[in-house]
């Protein structure tokens, strides 16, 4: 069985969704999701429900019986290590620090951590390519922090972890503790990529944040900069299908949108 971690706030639950069925497309054998949410005092952005997860549950079990869907609030958790801390509003929302708190509540071997704005192309069995036994995670490259900020930072939306080893050098906990004594850029990310010291570089096919290739396992739909005809920078989501279209020029997974609106009549339409 795969295990995968997707968290996230009630924002992008939409996405979240969108992941889980492209996951279920292509891995046939059984997976166990993992929904990990928060909600906190200084922001305004609602948690996942225990009822949209049941919903999307329901879903996972009539397509894929031996599945599985866990749901974690780690609102106390965020409350209690950031309410006094820098990097309690990071870059993005508070919600992208959620992941930090993944290994006080899940126990499993390996674990394919995926950003909640990612979906996939491929089965999860492409991870069994790729061999961690001897490190803390397998990651990819940044596309645009490798010629920014530093040649070997990775990006965090996908992170392969072998979680026996990271609560053996207590990775994710040392993260929070960086992160509540020192403001930094890219917050979560950053004290991930400081502090490990046992990584494995993954083809970023794993990773993809530009176009969909043959090779894709992962499609991660992050910020991205266009210089011709024109400088601009974006960052359209895989839920908002209009854009993808219309900017990215991407029709993969038009299949999975059908699906999402049979499937889940009750939650927001794609637009």
């Amino acid at each position: 069985m795969k295990h995968v971690l997707l968290t996230g706030n009630n924002k992008v639950f939409p996405g979240i969704c969108l992941n889980v069925l492209s996951i279920l497309k292509y891995t046939k054998e059984p997976v166990h999701i993992h929904i990990m949410t928060i909600q906190v005092s200084w922001d305004n952005q609602e948690k996942i429900s225990l009822e949209s997860v049941n919903l999307l549950r329901t879903v996972v079990k009539n397509k894929s019986p031996e599945s599985e869907v866990s749901y974690y609030d780690v609102s106390k958790d965020l409350e209690d290590d950031f309410k006094d801390s820098p990097n309690k509003n990071p870059a993005y929302t508070p919600a992208s620090l959620t992941r930090l708190f993944f290994t006080r509540y899940i126990n499993c071997d390996k674990l394919i951590y995926l950003d909640a704005d990612t979906m996939c192309n491929k089965s999860l069995a492409e991870f069994d390519k790729i061999d961690i036994s001897k490190a803390e995670m397998g990651v990819c490259l940044d596309y645009l922090g490798k010629f920014w900020l530093k040649k070997d930072y990775f990006n965090s939306g996908v992170l392969y972890i072998n979680v026996k080893r990271v609560k053996e050098t207590n990775l994710f906990e040392n993260a929070i503790k960086l992160l509540k004594e020192k403001k930094l850029f890219f917050s979560d990310q950053t004290a991930l990529y400081k502090l490990s010291k046992e990584r494995v570089y993954m083809p970023m096919c794993y990773n993809e944040q530009r176009d969909v290739k043959d090779d894709t396992v992962i499609k991660h739909f992050c910020k991205g900069i266009r210089y011709l005809p024109f400088f601009k920078i974006y960052n359209v989501k895989q839920w908002q299908v209009s854009q993808v279209h219309s900017f990215l020029k991407l029709y993969a997974f038009d299949d999975i949108y059908e699906e999402y609106h049979k499937l889940f009549p009750t939650l927001p339409k794609l637009n």
